[in-house]
């Protein structure tokens, strides 16, 4: 009878626990979606949108892109144009974005086994309550197809600070 209640005692902290952290991070992310590329084959003309309607804290943010590879990715980097604008503030940032998906010695720098997920840090910026935030994102390799992408995302973050 003792060791149930010590049991009991030890799920209930770990239901509180788990609790607290599911809520402090969806109270510091203010987005985190993809949108799936169709056949797994993305269009250079196919320029993904992710819209923040209206912020409801203000604060610095910090976007970071992910996107998922498959096998059928052909080349050892990737190059993506994305811009993240304030609308209703005229402020935008634009960056063109390099990445080595596969470093010097072969080793692949995505996370997952069938799909790899990569992540590229691309800014931070100050966002006000009632901001609505625009990120626009495309591919800047020199095939207009570019195989092997099945999804790209978005994860925008205030600091903790």
């Amino acid at each position: 009878m003792n060791s149930f209640k010590i049991a009991n005692k030890y799920t209930l902290y770990i239901i509180i626990a788990l609790t607290l952290l599911i809520s402090c991070r969806s109270q510091r992310t203010l987005l985190h979606e993809f949108a799936a590329i169709d056949g797994e084959e993305w269009n250079i003309i196919d320029s993904l949108h992710f819209e923040i309607d209206s912020v409801t804290t203000s604060g610095n943010c910090e976007t970071t892109l992910e996107f998922r590879t498959n096998a059928n990715y052909p080349y050892r980097n990737i190059s993506i144009l994305m811009t993240q604008s304030l609308r209703n503030k005229n402020k935008d940032i634009t960056k063109a974005l390099a990445y080595d998906i596969v470093d010097e010695s072969g080793k692949n720098n995505g996370e997952g086994i069938t799909y790899l997920t990569h992540r590229i840090p691309f800014c931070t910026m100050e966002i006000q309550e009632g901001d609505t935030v625009d990120i626009f994102i495309r591919h800047n390799m020199q095939d207009n197809i570019l195989p092997g992408i099945a999804d790209v995302g978005v994860l925008v973050e205030k600091n903790e600070y």
